[in-house]
């Protein structure tokens, strides 16, 4: 009976830290999803006056708008492989799906806004042919974006108790 009640309590103090951990690993998940979405949303902003920039022959500022949108687009990338990380350590599949399609959403975002980088020096010296054709792979991967934006939505609109936007 004695060595009953050492085993039951060591196996309490497990399950009590085991859950602490989880707590935590949720809590830093809901942290970093924010972050993303920040992240995602100052991307899009930039990207966006880049463009119009562009369209205006505001070369120099499109090019640092373009900058500043691959910056956000790659902090939330960073931050997303680590939720992801988190994710796979809690073993939960919805939030596995869930930054796995981020990162796909964020790769097609990061591909957008190195093709309008490109582009832009090109529009600048006049050569509009090559331009508009990285603009054309910019418009298709920005859809190609949305797409997963949508699958991404879809996850937290079937799964609203994960998600705490």
């Amino acid at each position: 009976m004695r060595k009953i009640i050492p085993i039951i309590f060591f196996v309490m103090i497990i399950t009590v830290s085991l859950s602490g951990c989880l707590g935590n690993q949720i809590a830093q998940i809901d942290q970093l999803t924010d972050s993303i979405n920040g992240h995602i949303k100052a991307g899009d902003n930039y990207f966006n006056q880049a463009a119009t920039s562009t369209n205006k022959y505001q070369y120099t500022a499109a090019q640092s708008q373009a900058e500043n949108a691959s910056s956000e687009f790659n902090q939330a990338r960073t931050t997303s492989q680590e939720a992801l990380i988190y994710s796979k350590n809690l073993q939960d599949q919805v939030y596995i799906t869930y930054f796995q399609i981020t990162l796909y959403e964020l790769d097609a975002k990061i591909n957008a806004t190195n093709q309008l980088k490109v582009a832009i020096p090109l529009f600048a010296r006049n050569d509009t042919r090559t331009g508009n054709t990285h603009v054309d792979s910019a418009n298709q991967f920005m859809q190609q974006s949305l797409k997963y934006q949508k699958q991404r939505e879809e996850i937290v609109q079937q799964n609203p108790t994960k998600f705490k936007f």
